[in-house]
């Protein structure tokens, strides 16, 4: 049986989020606690190794004044 390869966010995405924490200068606890999400949850979004659910990841976005927009292949 072959195992199951783990879905992760797009690094690009995460790579994004974390620049815009740092432009607010907020820390990793702190949009935790406004996206209503854990701390080390938050921290693996960040690194890109996490995988958000759609709502958790609105959260996180609103948390940073951020918005989803389609990316145009």
């Amino acid at each position: 049986m072959r195992a199951k390869k783990k879905e992760r966010i797009d690094p690009e995405l995460a790579a994004q989020i974390k620049e815009a924490r740092e432009k607010k200068e907020l820390t990793q606890l702190q949009v935790a606690k406004l996206a209503k999400v854990t701390e080390t949850f938050y921290a693996m979004t960040e690194r890109g190794e996490a995988n958000p659910s759609f709502a958790k990841l609105e959260r996180i976005l609103k948390a940073l004044g951020l918005k989803i927009v389609a990316k145009k292949e």
